[in-house]
């Protein structure tokens, strides 16, 4: 989604479903880290977001950020997140300061390079996570295995 091709008039788009919208999935998300993240603030209900796919070209992303663009609403964001393949530096660094926190419960991520920081935001309020045993990062967050002294060959 374009979102930069929505502003400023975003809300004359889709203001009838502010009120009601509790889950939100963007595919591709086109605009800058703030126009993104004001998009997703406009739905003042919102628990669930998926985000996936953001291997824009950097002329594909949009202007540079402006900071005077803040998001309408802080959304609860307490359900279930699903991220794969966000590989865009600060996008989710920005949104978790920008809405003073996530509290997702739930949470499903692949091949994301901020997920450390999805896990410390959540830690308090986490019930489910799913990791994919083929992302790419996955080694990032656990150090290496150490052989436990039963498996020692020296022993």
């Amino acid at each position: 989604m374009d979102v930069h091709g929505f502003m400023p008039e975003v809300s004359q788009y889709f203001g009838h479903f502010l009120p009601t919208v509790r889950s939100l999935a963007l595919g591709s998300p086109g605009g800058s880290h703030r126009q993104i993240i004001f998009f997703i603030g406009m739905f003042k209900h919102l628990e669930d977001l998926t985000l996936f796919n953001d291997e824009l070209e950097p002329w594909q992303r949009g202007p540079a950020d402006d900071p005077t663009l803040v998001p309408l609403f802080a959304p609860p964001l307490r359900g279930r997140l699903v991220a794969s393949r966000l590989k865009r530096e600060g996008l989710l660094k920005d949104m978790v300061k920008l809405f003073g926190g996530i509290r997702f419960r739930h949470m499903y991520i692949c091949d994301v390079g901020e997920t450390r920081l999805l896990l410390d935001a959540c830690a308090e309020t986490l019930e489910t996570l799913q990791l994919d045993l083929t992302d790419p990062r996955g080694e990032q967050l656990y150090p290496k295995r150490m052989p436990s002294p039963a498996n020692d060959s020296h022993s």
